[in-house]
């Protein structure tokens, strides 16, 4: 099982997958609100993600490709890679492998054809 999540200021979304490689299905999609107020509410969000996250480690070894913050003109908010770093801590203490995925490395890993958007490629796959 493959699940990809994306941190955002106030949630963290994963999409839980079937398959690998070249072919998947999208299994749910979880959307998990925070807020990242004090350290209680971070610590809320690492039960939550942990216990989602076992499950998928106990019946074979699955990986998270965590979409990483974004750097540049369209930075993330502190929020965000907060949530970020919870993530690869709840990955860590379910056994799960973390592949960073950049959002400018989507097109790529996707196989886009020049000027595809990498958005429309995802709903073909």
């Amino acid at each position: 099982m493959i699940f990809g999540v994306s941190p955002t200021k106030d949630a963290v979304v994963i999409a839980q997958t079937t398959g690998s490689g070249e072919t998947f299905v999208i299994k749910s999609i979880t959307s998990i609100q925070f807020q990242a107020r004090s350290g209680d509410d971070l610590t809320g969000l690492l039960r939550r993600l942990v216990a989602l996250f076992e499950p998928a480690g106990k019946r074979r070894r699955s990986t998270i490709a965590l979409l990483g913050s974004s750097s540049g003109r369209f930075k993330s908010s502190i929020e965000a890679i907060k949530a970020e770093a919870i993530t690869e801590v709840a990955a860590a203490e379910s056994g799960l492998l973390v592949v960073r995925v950049t959002a400018a490395s989507l097109k790529r890993i996707l196989g886009c054809a020049p000027g595809q958007k990498w958005q429309a490629r995802a709903g073909e796959r």
